[in-house]
């Protein structure tokens, strides 16, 4: 037991040894001072058995009595080694002690009750858990987002503010971590780390994403920390400033959109305080009249204007401070472009208390250039109205007159008197034509200029032949009258009176001249056929056949020729028609089978080329009517055109006329003429042996017409050729 006491006296708290019948065996000095410990439980002590005070405090209502009581009976019955509790002393929470009772390994149960003095150290814990409490409502209930986390992205709170500001829940936080709020490919974020890394603080603006995939722009308080194990954490607090953003968005709108509806206005803009100094002035300033920014803030605004409009203009500034609001026409100095002529309009305002004028100011230099260009061109419109020969009227929208020239007057016989303010329509039309003529008023009212020839009527009701013209007057952007302008066309309809009967006249002459040369051309294919009824010569008989060919082939020209209206051009695939229905008894003879590719397209050729073109068919016809080489009867002649572009292909000819010109070849003249009329023809022809044994004839219409002198007619053509 001495041993006992020893260690009892070495504890600093009170200690005493209780056994099994709650008999205190030792104690030390502390338990013994006083009776100290007795009065923890609320009352003196007066039994050295500490089970009876217990027992006598519980029934006092003491609650920490009934536990220790317990808790004492358990350890010395050995069903549990030891047990620890803090309880209030006397019922007073502001003392505080914290009690251990352990069993002691000796032959009978005793056990070791110690009390130790722990109200220091619960003040310490009061203290700490306010703050913890403290931090944990101003956490919980922060306006500002709080995220706690790791430098390396790891999340382990949020509160509900940031949650709020993110979309996402905590846990959603927890698990998604940074990368889950924070485009980590944004520079602006790793030069944030990068900051706080090398300061332990970052304080400024970034952006979050949203759940919803939006940014959301925050102030952000970002601090590095070390816990109580010493490992690095991250407190990130932030408020959601979308709202503030936004104020200086349209803050920045609306100032940007005052600027550009100042820079807007047509002209110059200028604000003045009252001492004439330009506080604001739009880019129009600058640029039309050449002054830079700090020129425009130190000079006064009456050192724009000429010098001696200077006064002037301060007079109207005075004026418009006075009356509210003023305007003058005025001259400025403008660097670019010299003396410019400006309509400046001033308005007085009140802002803070202060009077302030604003003026916008609108460059008529080229109004007043124009409009006296418009004066000038007005006077001469004036004058070419009133002197034109030409017979004028100007009427109004409903077609009554507002003027009349001398020409006018002259042709339909009436005064000036008798019509200004009368419908026009119903001075010179009559009955018959009024539909027409109002028809004509009413498309150069709508703005539609016109021109026609028609008929109207004079005073005396006699008819005149006139070409009208009708011109709409225009003034911004609406017709507001319209001129009419009237030739009279008497003589120019006896004239074409004339001309026409001289032109049918002309037309009847060629008419007959085709007549007559077909019939003359008709006489001697005639005397040919005779001829060759009397001739017994072979040769001399195909010789004669061939020119009553070419001369048949002519002749069909000029009767198409007048057998129609047009006595210059004739449709060829008919003369074609009629060139191979002539050549019936050559290809009866040789039995060759003629024909001619059917084509919907008209060909109209002139005489220049519709004559020698036919004479080649003839050529072509006749060398093979001649062949006695050849095993194909068929030919077959197709003529088509492609705008001017003509295009003749006779296929079947059997023989190789690419050499058909050698001196000794029988076909040698026919080939000479051949040459001789394609080049007359300004055209080209081909020879093809490619299993059809064709020629191709390329030329292009004309709708010239040549005289009379042809290539074919002069002896020395045909021999050089």
């Amino acid at each position: 037991m001495k041993e006992e006491s020893a260690i009892l006296k070495a504890l600093p708290g009170a200690a005493a040894i209780v056994d099994a019948n709650g008999e205190i065996i030792c104690s030390n000095s502390n338990w013994d001072a006083n009776r100290k410990c007795s009065n923890w439980l609320g009352l003196e002590r007066d039994t050295n058995n500490y089970f009876s005070h217990c027992r006598k405090a519980a029934e006092q209502g003491n609650d920490y009595a009934l536990k220790l009581l317990i808790g004492l009976r358990e350890v010395l019955d050995g069903e549990r080694e030891s047990l620890e509790m803090t309880m209030a002393m006397n019922g007073d929470i502001r003392t505080w002690c914290k009690i251990s009772i352990s069993a002691i390994d000796t032959d009978e149960p005793l056990a070791l009750v110690i009390f130790d003095d722990v109200t220091a150290n619960m003040r310490t814990i009061k203290l700490l858990r306010e703050s913890e409490e403290r931090y944990s409502q101003q956490f919980q209930h922060s306006v500002s987002g709080i995220i706690l986390g790791s430098p390396d992205g790891n999340i382990f709170d949020a509160n509900p503010a940031a949650c709020k500001i993110l979309g996402y829940t905590k846990e959603e936080l927890m698990r998604g971590g940074r990368k889950l709020i924070v485009d980590e490919n944004n520079a602006a974020n790793g030069e944030m780390q990068r900051i706080r890394e090398e300061e332990s603080i970052y304080e400024g603006e970034r952006e979050y994403v949203h759940k919803d995939g939006y940014t959301v722009p925050v102030e952000i308080i970002s601090v590095v920390y070390n816990d109580e194990h010493d490992s690095q954490k991250v407190i990130n607090t932030f408020r959601d400033i979308t709202l503030e953003k936004q104020v200086e968005y349209f803050l920045e709108e609306e100032r940007r959109f005052t600027k550009t509806v100042l820079d807007s206005i047509p002209g110059i803009f200028f604000v003045l305080d009252s001492n004439g100094k330009l506080i604001r002035w739009n880019d129009s300033i600058e640029k039309e009249l050449g002054y830079n920014e700090n020129e425009l803030q130190t000079m006064s605004i009456l050192e724009i204007f000429k010098e001696d409009e200077r006064g002037r203009a301060e007079e109207m500034f005075n004026n418009a401070y006075e009356y509210g609001n003023n305007g003058f026409v005025t001259q400025i100095l403008s660097k670019n472009n010299g003396i410019r002529s400006f309509h400046l309009y001033i308005n007085r305002f009140k802002s803070e208390e202060e009077e302030y004028l604003v003026s916008t100011g609108v460059d008529i230099t080229e109004f007043l250039t124009s409009e006296l260009e418009r004066e000038r061109n007005f006077a001469l419109m004036t004058q070419l109205f009133e002197n034109s020969p030409l017979a004028m009227v100007m009427i109004d929208l409903q077609n009554r007159v507002q003027k009349v020239n001398n020409g006018f007057t002259t042709l339909f016989g009436y005064e000036s008197e008798e019509i200004i303010g009368q419908n026009v329509n119903a001075l010179i039309t009559s009955d018959k034509n009024a539909e027409e003529a109002e028809e004509v008023s009413n498309r150069s009212i709508s703005g539609f200029a016109h021109q026609q020839e028609t008929t109207r009527f004079t005073k005396h009701r006699n008819t005149v032949p006139v070409l009208v013209s009708t011109v709409p007057i225009w003034s911004h952007g609406e017709v507001i009258a319209a001129y009419g302008i009237y030739v009279d066309l008497t003589e120019q309809k006896k004239l074409e009176q004339q001309l026409q009967s001289s032109l049918d006249e002309k037309n009847v002459l060629l008419q007959e001249l085709h007549h007559r040369v077909k019939n003359n051309l008709a006489i001697i294919a005639g005397l040919l056929e005779l001829q060759v009824i009397y001739e017994k010569n072979e040769v001399v008989q195909q010789k004669i056949e061939e020119a009553h060919s070419r001369i048949f082939s002519i002749a069909k020209i000029h009767e198409t020729l007048y057998q129609q209206k047009d006595v210059v051009q004739i449709e060829f695939n008919e003369y074609l028609d009629s060139i191979i229905g002539s050549m019936s008894y050559v290809a009866g003879e040789k039995k060759l089978s003629i024909k001619r590719t059917e084509s919907s397209r008209r060909i109209m050729l002139n005489l220049n080329q519709a004559v020698p073109l036919g004479l080649v068919i003839n050529e072509l016809i006749q060398m093979k009517a001649t062949d006695d080489t050849g095993t194909n009867n068929k030919i077959n002649i197709n003529l088509t055109h492609t705008g001017n572009d003509v295009k003749l292909e006779i296929e079947g000819l059997e023989k190789n006329f690419e050499k058909s010109d050698a001196p000794d070849e029988s076909h040698a003249f026919h080939r000479l003429l051949i040459d001789t009329f394609i080049k007359q023809m300004d055209g080209e022809i081909n020879y093809t042996t490619n299993g059809k044994n064709s020629v191709v004839i390329y030329f292009k219409r004309t709708e010239n017409l040549r005289g009379s002198s042809s290539a074919i007619t002069r002896r020395d053509n045909l021999l050089n050729t």
